[in-house]
């Protein structure tokens, strides 16, 4: 029998210096393009740079995020392009940008650029050819540069931009998007996920955007408590126990955690990040980046709380 800790836990302020990065390349903002400039980078503009990081899907499993962005946290100024939503074609994923994803951007100072996808291919790969299936999605290029202009420009927090961002422009991007997916669709004859869901999901968000924040904290949570009980092939628990963390701070952000492992000593709990690697002596450094970024939370935590263990066969 093993156990699942459940702790709750506040952050008033995030001091962080990122120490396995790597050299990030440099491109002016004349030149860049989201669709063949590198992972992360610099963006230079006349007296200024800005470092950047992109993500191929909005959500955070997929493709090492937040491993671009622990290359880039030690720059001044730091933003994240995100697309609103990936539809992969109807036999692929469809994903959607989470309010959890604005939270941990807001706390950590990040500027984030909201973009779409405007173009892509049938994909072709062994045994997909006869699937619903994009590959090679680009995102609107211009639409992306603008708020970086704009961003660049900008000299309040990533927070105010952030919100504003979400609260005035959100809906008609994630319109956009959808009508872009629709063009692609009819051009290359795949399929998408319909549309009726995300309309019914856009619209609650209309009529209350509380409920954007509601509905995806409770799809965290779900996922926290879902990881916590799961027990991987390659996962090895010293102690045996796993946990879930429900970590909240002044910028009414909630973040839901699941760390590899909780580990009992006299002194406490030590809270374990792990990789593994099945083929290689180490694991690759986006895998350690990943967890080393996730580590930022837990190493600002002022205060927590174990609120209850649970028991499970």
């Amino acid at each position: 029998m093993s156990s699942i800790l459940h702790f709750t836990g506040f952050i008033r302020g995030v001091k962080y210096r990122a120490c396995l990065t790597e050299n990030l390349p440099k491109v002016s903002f004349l030149d860049f393009n989201p669709n063949n400039s590198s992972a992360s980078g610099i963006i230079q503009a006349d007296d200024m740079e800005v470092a950047y990081s992109k993500w191929v899907s909005p959500k955070r499993t997929r493709s090492y995020p937040f491993a671009r962005i622990y290359n880039t946290y030690n720059s001044a100024k730091i933003l994240t392009i995100i697309p609103v939503i990936k539809d992969e074609g109807k036999d692929g994923d469809l994903d959607k940008l989470q309010y959890s994803t604005i939270s941990w951007m807001n706390l950590l100072n990040i500027y984030i650029v909201l973009g779409y996808y405007e173009d892509a291919e049938k994909s072709q790969k062994k045994n997909q050819s006869s699937k619903d299936k994009f590959t090679n999605q680009k995102f609107n290029s211009k639409f992306v540069k603008s708020q970086i202009q704009e961003i660049i420009e900008y000299k309040q927090s990533a927070l105010h931009w952030n919100k504003n961002l979400f609260e005035e422009r959100f809906v008609d991007i994630f319109r956009q998007a959808l009508d872009a997916y629709a063009a692609i669709s009819a051009r290359t004859n795949v399929q998408i996920h319909s549309h009726v869901g995300m309309e019914r999901y856009l619209q609650a968000i209309i009529e209350d955007f509380e409920e954007f924040k509601n509905l995806s904290l409770k799809g965290s949570q779900g996922a926290s408590k879902r990881e916590a009980a799961t027990s991987h092939q390659l996962e090895y628990l010293i102690d045996g126990m796993k946990a879930t963390f429900c970590i909240e701070n002044y910028l009414g952000g909630t973040y839901y955690l699941t760390p590899d492992e909780i580990c009992h000593t006299e002194e406490g709990y030590i809270i374990q990040e792990s990789k593994n690697s099945t083929r290689k002596a180490l694991p690759d450094l986006s895998d350690i980046q990943d967890g080393l970024f996730k580590l930022i939370l837990y190493s600002n935590i002022d205060s927590l709380e174990l609120i209850r263990k649970v028991n499970i066969k």
